[in-house]
């Protein structure tokens, strides 16, 4: 799949050495936004745990490919999307389904709120939706959705507007897993605020611990 003319494109790596006890970051976009935690929940993007001892290296990438996705709820609060629509901030869809196997589909673009975007839900039903964004991988048609922010049983004839943010947040954090929806904010401070579209295309950071207090802390460096 190709990277779309214009897209915003990131490239992360992060990496350890001899870090003196095992530990595990979070990457999350959860910045404070209207409805946080009430009818909107980010989703953990990535966990890396990196090794007490030795050099290790983990890598990700980001691309502001914006899409709405139906969603479901799956054990450990994991969520799955399935049927996708790629929309630009500014624009408006409506999620229908079909009428010989109930088939999410979602309408051609029109012009919404700017700088917002819109769903409206006309399945009928209540739906669970989420904010995803994909990545152009090599050789592959069509790139999985990867989740960032969750709504919860939006209702029928409701719409879903949403301003994506494209702040990231790292954590010190071992106690949850990738996909996972977060009810409620997490109890620690982050060790990394980042607007990642003011980064450069390619960005390295070193984890680093300090030996007395044991707090870890994000440092650039050149790739």
């Amino acid at each position: 799949m190709s990277t779309p003319s214009g897209t915003i494109v990131r490239n992360l790596t992060f990496q350890s050495d001899n870090l003196g006890r095992e530990t595990t970051i979070l990457l999350v976009f959860d910045t404070d936004m209207e409805g946080l935690y009430d009818t909107i929940y980010p989703v953990v993007w990535k966990v890396f745990t990196f090794p007490a001892t030795g050099s290790c290296r983990c890598d990700v990438t980001y691309a502001d490919n914006l899409a709405f996705a139906k969603a479901d709820i799956l054990d450990e609060n994991l969520v799955q999307t399935f049927t996708d629509f790629k929309l630009k901030p500014g624009q408006q869809t409506t999620m229908s389904l079909e009428d010989d196997d109930d088939t999410p589909s979602f309408s051609l673009p029109v012009n919404g709120t700017n700088g917002y975007l819109t769903v409206e839900n006309k399945t009928g039903l209540l739906q669970d939706l989420a904010l995803c964004f994909s990545v152009p991988t090599p050789y592959v048609a069509r790139s999985e959705p990867v989740p960032a922010l969750f709504f919860k049983e939006v209702e029928d004839g409701s719409k879903v507007t949403a301003q994506w943010k494209p702040v990231l947040r790292i954590y010190v954090q071992s106690d949850y897993q990738e996909t996972e929806v977060l009810v409620d904010a997490i109890n620690s401070t982050a060790i990394l605020e980042q607007d990642i579209h003011r980064l450069f295309r390619n960005t390295a950071f070193n984890l680093e611990r300090d030996p007395l207090t044991g707090s870890c802390k994000l440092t650039k460096t050149k790739m």
